[in-house]
C-alpha cells in the first residue's frame, strides 16, 4: 500500500491527488448518511440505489470537467479545465438544479434526504472513478511509449 502510495505520488500532481482524495472521502460521508437514512426509511431503498447509479453515471461524465495530461516538466499527471470541462461542468450544475427540484416533488423529508444524499454519493465516487481511469490510460500510454522508444 505504501508503495502505491508513493508511486501515485510521484507521478500524479499534488492538488489533483489531493482532490481525488477528498472526493473519495466525501462520497464515503455521504454513503453512510444515506445508509443510515435509508435503515431509518427502508421502503426507499430501490430510489436511493437508483439514485446512486444514475449519479455515478453523471459523475464518470462530469469527470471530463478536468482535462487530464502528461506535464514534461513535472513528469506528473496534472489536470487542467478546458472548453470542454467548462461546458460539462455548466451541464453539472444544471444537473444539481434539477436534481433537487425534480426529485422534491416526488419525495419529501427523510426519503428525500436519503436520495439526494446517495445521488451526490454517486457523482462523487463516478468522478472518482473517471479520473482514476483518466490517469491509468496516460500512464500505461506513457509506460508504452518508454517502451517503444528504449527498443
Amino acid at each position: 500500500m505504501k508503495k502505491n502510495k508513493q508511486f501515485l505520488e510521484k507521478y500524479i500532481d499534488r492538488r489533483l491527488f489531493t482532490r481525488i482524495r477528498l472526493l473519495l472521502l466525501l462520497s464515503l460521508i455521504l454513503l453512510v448518511a444515506g445508509a443510515y437514512e435509508i435503515l431509518k426509511s427502508a421502503y426507499i431503498l430501490p430510489y436511493a440505489v437508483i439514485g446512486l447509479i444514475l449519479g455515478y453515471l453523471v459523475g464518470i461524465v462530469v469527470s471530463r470537467m478536468f482535462h487530464l495530461s502528461w506535464d514534461e516538466e513535472s513528469d506528473q499527471v496534472i489536470s487542467n479545465m478546458d472548453w470542454i470541462g467548462a461546458i460539462v461542468f455548466l451541464f453539472y450544475i444544471i444537473f444539481i438544479i434539477a436534481r433537487t427540484l425534480y426529485i422534491g416533488q416526488w419525495v419529501q423529508g427523510a426519503p428525500y434526504f436519503a436520495i439526494i444524499l446517495c445521488t451526490t454519493a454517486g457523482v462523487m465516487l463516478g468522478r472518482v472513478m473517471g479520473t482514476r481511469h483518466g490517469i491509468k490510460k496516460i500512464l500505461m500510454d506513457l509506460e508504452s511509449l518508454k517502451k517503444t522508444m528504449s527498443h
